[in-house]
């Protein structure tokens, strides 16, 4: 059975039945007058109150005094055959069932609309399909029988009420299912329709569960915790929001009357539900990607995943809030324009802190540093103590700790020491300008021995004769050691510049003396003693 939408002429009746109880509507009745309506006992004096009458008698399930609504003279074919009772129940589910294609406002005058190309005897109370075909129903001016005259449904639809039964009646399971319960409704629905649609929440639930079940089956051998997290969410949240939503299809399919639409539309229970389980879905991706992190070693980018989803979690409680709102019939375009000029003038005083918080995205998302990398930011250098929303922790080499803004990080320059594969030894080493030739090619040739002999030292060193300047003989050294730690490359450079120093002093010559070095032995003088 295909679910159709509620009729558009039921909403319109329905949302003036409501506006009529409010009390603005209330008072703007009290300052216009009174339209001049004859007194009737079911007051069908004019077109709105005719559909009022008769909705509100089918609702409550009254079909003899609904079919008082009914113009049941002359009526045609299998129509003729039934009782107003029968045709009233019947005339009843049409319009629930119906898919309106379109509707004539209805006027609370006696003579009814005056400008809808109808005779001025007959108003239009919705268009349905018959088949290919549409099939207008009307509303008829009747005599009463004591010279007066009120508005029935035409005898015209009313003749053709069995054949648009036929299209929108119920199947004959549903219909027997209906003949065997008792009569009796609740918020305005039938006992065989809460039969139904309970019928097929269980069936939905089932279907839920069963799926959960062989997930964990499939998933056991994963972490036990992110199995029990997805059971939890597919056998609880889920599973009740497929119940909802079952048993409403159900329901909206048998089709529902003005007390049930006015309980639904005003029913906060739907969008609960919906919220209800978008917030546990962003719980299990949340908990999930936080165990994914773990297994990469990187913590740190869980602070970042908790206020994310706390942001999406009230962008989808306010979208659903507005939904219902506008569902209930408040005007929410005064409330969107407030939070839009409340949105810019936040935006506005949070500019700071919402830079600081975008730079903590751009931290935990592309991880320039970590959590105890020894990093150089600007004139600060330290190690990396915490990366919070709005400010990076940094320990300097004084111990002293500096909190840097995050934005101020997002756009620095960052030298981090913790992320090299390799440290470079890079050495110039300034020999006197008395060392010959043959002494500098002995001195190129131990220093490149010294490099390739030293496990540590990676391929690619270098060891290069690169200047001739005015106070020395300009020799290059250039390798890589095989280590990350700093301590550990003092280590190697010390004994590398131990071993370098050795090598000049046994090749018979010495290191230059710095520039700007007087040399007494330069200008003839005698050394002191």
């Amino acid at each position: 059975m295909n679910a159709r939408p509620f009729p558009l002429a039921i909403r319109l009746l329905i949302t003036l039945l409501l506006t009529a109880s409010l009390p603005i509507a209330a008072q703007e009745q009290l300052d216009q007058p009174e339209p001049e309506v004859i007194a009737d006992d079911f007051n069908r004096g004019t077109p709105l109150r005719t559909a009022e009458g008769f909705l509100a008698a089918a609702d409550a399930g009254d079909f003899e005094r609904a079919s008082e609504y009914l113009d049941l003279r002359n009526i045609r074919g299998d129509a003729a055959e039934l009782t107003g009772f029968q045709l009233a129940r019947r005339m009843s589910v049409i319009i629930e069932r119906a898919e309106w294609v379109d509707i004539a406002e209805l006027v609370d005058d006696s003579a009814g609309r005056s400008n809808d190309g109808l005779p001025t005897y007959r108003d239009s109370l919705g268009v349905v399909r018959d088949e290919s075909e549409n099939f207008h129903l009307m509303l008829q001016k009747v005599p009463r029988g004591d010279g007066e005259f009120i508005w029935k449904i035409s005898n015209a639809t009313v003749s053709h009420i069995p054949a648009l039964y036929d299209i929108y009646g119920y199947s004959p399971l549903i219909e027997e299912l209906r003949r065997s319960l008792p009569d009796v409704s609740f918020l305005g629905l039938g006992l065989f329709k809460w039969v139904s649609g309970l019928a097929a929440g269980l069936a939905a639930y089932v279907v839920v569960l069963v799926f959960a079940f062989l997930l964990r089956f499939a998933l056991r051998d994963r972490n036990v915790a992110t199995q029990q997290r997805i059971f939890r969410f597919l056998s609880v949240p889920v599973a009740i929001g497929a119940v909802l939503l079952a048993m409403n299809m159900v329901i909206l399919s048998l089709g529902i009357g003005a007390t049930a639409e006015s309980v639904d539309r005003l029913s906060p229970l739907s969008p609960m539900v919906i919220v209800w389980v978008c917030f546990a879905g962003i719980d299990l991706l949340r908990g999930s990607y936080s165990r994914v992190l773990l297994d990469k070693g990187r913590p740190g980018v869980q602070v970042l995943l908790r206020p994310l989803g706390n942001a999406l979690k009230l962008l989808i409680f306010i979208a659903v809030l507005l939904v219902y709102l506008d569902g209930i019939g408040i005007n929410i375009t005064t409330l969107l324009a407030g939070l839009g000029v409340g949105g810019v003038a936040v935006a506005l005083a949070l500019q700071k802190p919402l830079e600081d918080m975008f730079g903590a995205v751009t931290l935990y998302t592309q991880q320039p540093i970590r959590i105890g990398d020894f990093c150089r930011i600007g004139n600060t250098t330290g190690v990396i103590e915490e990366i919070g929303l709005r400010t990076t922790s940094i320990r300097t080499l004084e111990n002293t700790l500096i909190a840097v803004p995050n934005s101020k990080l997002a756009t620095e320059a960052i030298d981090n020491f913790s992320r090299r594969e390799k440290i470079l030894y890079r050495k110039s080493i300034r020999i006197r300008h008395e060392t010959g030739k043959d002494q500098v090619q002995d001195l190129l040739c131990k220093f490149r021995e010294l490099l390739e002999s030293n496990e540590r030292v990676k391929e690619g060193h270098r060891v290069r004769f690169i200047e001739i300047a005015d106070d020395s003989l300009v020799i290059e050294v250039y390798a890589y050691f095989d280590c990350k730690v700093w301590a550990d490359y003092l280590e190697l450079a010390e004994s590398l510049n131990l071993q370098i120093l050795d090598v000049i002093e046994t090749s018979g010559t010495s290191l230059a003396y710095p520039p700007g070095i007087l040399r007494l032995d330069k200008l003839g003088m005698p050394k002191a003693d």
